[in-house]
């Protein structure tokens, strides 16, 4: 074979590769993304609870969207 085999040209890896790059290059604003959301559904949370209804749903994502949070950032998971 004329090229190492993770080199092996196929549409397949160049389809992943650019999607892995593509991935790599917006993940600096996915995360900003990802904390306004979570600042946001903790303000609802509030709201939630001020008003007494239950949020369940908005406080599952939440712990979600920290826990992502916290391993890109790279600390412990405050949820765990």
């Amino acid at each position: 074979m004329p090229y190492p085999d993770s080199e092996y040209p196929s549409i397949l890896r160049g389809r992943d590769k650019r999607e892995s790059q593509g991935l790599l290059a917006l993940a600096p604003e996915l995360l900003e993304m990802l904390r306004r959301g979570a600042d946001a559904v903790s303000a609802l949370e509030a709201e939630c609870d001020e008003h007494g209804i239950d949020c369940y749903p908005a406080r599952y994502w939440w712990q979600d969207a920290d826990r992502l949070i916290a391993k890109t950032e790279g600390r412990p998971d405050a949820n765990a």
